[in-house]
């Protein structure tokens, strides 16, 4: 989650607004998208939220 909270933070700082993001990281990609609380690492996929919240575009997928 940490390189997933990175690279939004990378992007939003050199002005991106349309961002597609990929992980091979499934249960992390879940808790993005619907908001699962399950994953070890909260504080940061509460911190990822917060970065979507802003004014832009970001889109998670899965990858393997």
């Amino acid at each position: 989650a940490w390189v997933v909270l990175e690279g939004l933070k990378l992007a939003w700082d050199q002005g991106f607004r349309k961002v597609e993001l990929e992980s091979d990281d499934a249960l992390l990609i879940e808790a993005i998208q619907n908001g699962l609380v399950a994953v070890s690492n909260v504080d940061e996929v509460k911190m990822i939220h917060n970065y979507c919240s802003k004014a832009w575009q970001v889109k998670f997928r899965h990858i393997q």
